[in-house]
């Protein structure tokens, strides 16, 4: 996360340009979750936590705003943790199947990474993923 605030310019005009680029970012991270719910919804969340780091960073200039504006993000990020935290478990068992190849030998973990692909598959098709953007 790395702003350019040009200190030549008026700070609330830097700070509202960049959270509407990045804002306008999140957003287009969702429509792609649609399709590519993995990628989009990673992004999208990185997106939200760098629209949250700004807001703190700059909360002492308006604290209620900032501190609704926080709140509503915040719970934007919470509406798309699950479906992007069951992508999170597979990579994380792959990781440990890569580094610890000797213990996974045999299918260790498979039967894990199995279930974890199920639950992936029924958090991201249906209607469960659609409520959870639309809502966003």
């Amino acid at each position: 996360m790395s702003f350019r605030i040009d200190p030549r310019l008026p700070l609330t005009g830097e700070v509202r340009r960049i959270l509407a680029d990045e804002i306008g970012r999140a957003i287009s991270h969702l429509e792609t979750a649609r399709e590519k719910p993995e990628q989009g919804l990673h992004k999208c969340r990185k997106r939200l936590k760098s629209v949250r780091a700004l807001l703190r960073m700059v909360r002492s200039g308006d604290e209620p705003f900032c501190r609704t504006e926080n709140e509503c993000y915040k719970q934007v990020s919470a509406l798309l943790a699950g479906p992007r935290e069951a992508t999170a478990l597979i990579e994380t068992v792959d990781r440990l199947a890569d580094a610890f190849p000797e213990q996974s030998a045999g299918g260790g973990l498979d039967p894990v990474r199995e279930r974890l692909v199920l639950r992936q598959h029924e958090l991201h098709a249906g209607p469960g993923l659609d409520a959870a953007i639309n809502a966003a």
